[in-house]
């Protein structure tokens, strides 16, 4: 399918999730980022906070725990993370300004199918849980225009109400899909304009998802991630209205 040349995403996402392992895997897990380094030179651990409750018969305290859990490794622009924690494993590809040149699905694709290889093999991973694929879109509505004229979709207002102008929502929608096999989790809302902004911002958020225990030898991890792209493809374009694809340019066989 041909792409947009300025295509709205701020970031995507691919996440594989496991059963948890014990703590004694975290040094594998950090071995990880030596293999990567080169790419990825900023490295961060990250913890798992858990609040318990202890009742006395005159009082009720809370206890913290705080338990390691995992590491994040940034590239030097911070455009890409990759996160390995004891529950799995997540890439993201981010571009902070809609202006700018978006590197595309090869890039998304190949950075994380590299980066979940030295994962796998570290943990010995055999069988998945979960695995997605997310884009998260911010569709700048010019000032002065309606949003019924960008999105195809938008919550209703009731008849009979007062003259009223819509100033925020929340919509969120779940479908089955059956192939691929996989849930599609679609998330509007307007969000807080930033400095590129110079109108309404309303993100779609598109989540192709599938939770199903699955031997990592009994399919292709990354066809079954190909396809769940090209789903997300079908979500977008069926979400958006002509005057809103006008904003992303011309659509070009590559990128």
């Amino acid at each position: 399918m041909p792409t947009y040349s300025r295509p709205p995403v701020r970031e995507a996402i691919i996440d594989i999730q496991i059963d948890t392992l014990a703590k004694e895997y975290l040094p594998k897990i950090e071995s990880c980022g030596r293999q990567i380094q080169s790419r990825y030179p900023k490295k961060s651990a990250f913890y798992l906070e858990e609040i318990s409750m202890e009742a006395s018969d005159t009082d009720m305290t809370s206890k913290r725990n705080r338990q390691l859990f995992g590491y994040r490794f940034q590239s030097s622009d911070e455009r890409k993370w990759v996160r390995y924690s004891l529950a799995g494993f997540t890439f993201n590809l981010l571009k902070p300004d809609p202006q700018e040149a978006w590197p595309g699905w090869s890039v998304l694709r190949g950075e994380s199918q590299t980066s979940w290889k030295h994962y796998a093999e570290a943990t010995g991973t055999r069988e998945i849980k979960r695995f997605a694929v997310r884009y998260i879109n911010p569709v700048v509505i010019p000032a002065g225009k309606q949003l019924s004229d960008y999105f195809t979709s938008l919550p209703v207002i009731p008849k009979g109400l007062p003259p009223h102008d819509l100033k925020t929502f929340f919509s969120r929608v779940a479908v089955h899909s059956k192939n691929p096999e996989a849930t599609i989790v679609i998330t509007q809302a307007p969000i807080m304009s930033d400095r590129h902004a110079t109108g309404t911002q309303v993100v779609l958020d598109i989540d192709i998802q599938r939770e199903q225990r699955m031997s990592v030898d009994s399919f292709d991890l990354w066809d079954e991630l190909d396809r769940f792209r090209e789903v997300k493809n079908t979500v977008f374009e069926a979400s958006l209205s002509q005057t809103a694809k006008h904003l992303f340019g011309p659509k070009e066989e590559h990128q």
